[in-house]
């Protein structure tokens, strides 16, 4: 899996683009890496319901990233499954090694 092709650098950190899949019997972020779309996936438990999902995603990427959440801003894809997510206040080569890690 070669996690690089869904992360690219951004003026204020990098962005993730994911494929978010909600309402799953068990959280896993990311779940996988989708070489076809170049997108990490994610598993989240909550439903897209007012924004759980969003927020539920922002919390496992704070918590696997160990940054606090307001270092996480999801920038496209609110209401959609396919998001692009801002990481600020990590170093990008740290959070390819947490995130590929934990799959």
């Amino acid at each position: 899996m070669d996690f690089k092709e869904a992360i690219k650098t951004h003026p204020q950190g990098f962005v993730i683009r994911f494929e978010v899949v909600p309402g799953s019997s068990r959280r896993l972020v990311p779940s996988g890496f989708n070489p076809w779309k170049n997108v990490l996936e994610a598993k989240l438990t909550e439903k897209p319901h007012h924004g759980r999902a969003n927020r539920q995603l922002m919390e496992a990427l704070a918590e696997l990233l160990n940054i606090p959440i307001g270092q996480i801003e999801i920038l496209s894809g609110q209401k959609s499954a396919r998001k692009i997510v801002l990481i600020k206040g990590i170093a990008l080569k740290k959070a390819i090694l947490l995130l590929k890690k934990n799959n």
